[in-house]
């Protein structure tokens, strides 16, 4: 009779101390963009206004179309794929063009259209495609995509603000025009996917899980 008295009550002290390790403890969700991602999207953005400050005044000047945007393609795309290697998730590209164009903003409203339509253009298409930019094509295509989408929207506003520029060019200028985007583009394009994986194998650029 004693030792189930003493059972009984060893059950009730059991039952009366909490569980250490509650099984309904609530889990922090993870945001979809933390900040290291801010700031690397932040980084690249800075790269491409720093490029894009350098060769405009070099081309611009020239009044050949599309002059500037092949030009500017090689290295632009190159800086692209490698932060869109880096994010990889879909919405990297209309980050990293988002935050530029943000910051093109305060130079030009202008500019800010065209880069924000490129980097929608491109954003749209490869997260139809791709589902985000894991693997070794939709990096390319996303900076490519990005840079040949940007010319047009670029012809389209200079037709309408400055027409005496633009009005008597040959139709056909504007496809050799984006033919030489495509091209450059993508050479950047495929420079910055291998310099991409050998800063990930040298340890220096971490990669999105």
């Amino acid at each position: 009779m004693e030792n189930n008295v003493q059972a009984e009550s060893s059950i009730k002290e059991q039952a009366a101390v909490p569980d250490s390790q509650p099984m309904n403890e609530p889990v922090t969700k993870k945001p979809y963009w933390d900040t290291r991602d801010f700031v690397f999207a932040a980084m690249v953005s800075a790269g491409l206004l720093v490029v894009a400050s350098v060769i405009i005044p070099l081309t611009l000047p020239l009044r050949i179309p599309g002059l500037t945007n092949a030009v500017n393609g090689l290295f632009g795309s190159f800086l692209i794929v490698i932060g869109l290697a880096r994010l990889r998730k879909p919405g990297s590209l209309i980050l990293i063009t988002g935050v530029y164009a943000l910051i093109c903003l305060m130079i030009s409203p202008i500019i800010f259209g065209f880069i924000l339509f490129g980097g929608l253009v491109g954003e749209i298409i490869c997260t139809l495609v791709f589902k985000g930019y894991r693997g070794k094509a939709a990096p390319v295509a996303g900076a490519v995509l990005y840079e040949m989408g940007m010319f047009p929207a670029a012809m389209a506003l200079s037709f309408f603000f400055l027409p005496e520029r633009y009005s008597n060019i040959a139709w056909w200028v504007f496809i050799v025009a984006e033919i030489a985007i495509f091209t450059t583009s993508l050479i950047g394009g495929l420079l910055g996917l291998k310099v991409a994986k050998e800063l990930a194998k040298a340890g220096k650029l971490r990669l999105e899980d």
